[in-house]
């Protein structure tokens, strides 16, 4: 494999679209370091999200998640990042992942999700009566910020988590062939 990276990849999308799952496999195949940014983030709060967002809030949370994205993304050496579900949701994040990554949009149906995401009790924005309704909304928000800060796009519903990673690897591999 000649893939060289020559930025960050960092992969956005919904809770649940698999973003950790592709991540881990693209940094095993091209021998790159692995984040992701949720667990560097308990890492520095030493508590749970779930908790964090319990005692401090989500706007308190956001700022964190921006903190430890920017540092990650200021590493020299390259990596293959994770990043969180709302973290496309400052302007800022935005910014710095177009100046300083590749990204990748990993978009999957909210119906698609929610069926991944049944048994779920850790993502905080998902505990609610109705967790479909829930990802629609995020969708809905988010969506749009996604598609702006990505340089591409891969459709991940319906297939595996190793046929999506593969999808992304080809891609970014042919992109950078040219």
């Amino acid at each position: 494999m000649n893939f060289v990276m020559d930025s960050h990849i960092a992969l956005v999308g919904l809770p649940g679209s698999g973003k950790s799952t592709i991540g881990r496999y693209l940094a095993r195949r091209w021998s790159v370091p692995f984040v992701d940014v949720d667990v560097a983030i308990e890492e520095q709060i030493q508590c749970s999200i779930r908790e964090f967002f319990a005692k401090e809030g989500e706007d308190r949370f956001r700022e964190v998640e921006q903190d430890v994205l920017a540092q990650l993304l200021k590493k020299p050496e390259k990596m293959v990042i994770a990043t969180g579900g709302g973290a496309v949701l400052k302007p800022e994040n935005r910014a710095q992942l177009a100046r300083h990554s590749l990204v990748v949009y990993l978009s999957a149906s909210p119906h698609e999700i929610a069926r991944r995401l049944q048994k779920d009790t850790q993502r905080p924005l998902l505990q609610v009566g109705n967790p479909l309704q829930r990802l629609q909304e995020l969708h809905g928000i988010r969506d749009p910020l996604y598609k702006e800060v990505a340089d591409f796009v891969v459709a991940g519903s319906g297939l595996s988590a190793t046929q999506v990673a593969q999808r992304v690897a080809m891609q970014l591999e042919l992109g950078a062939s040219r």
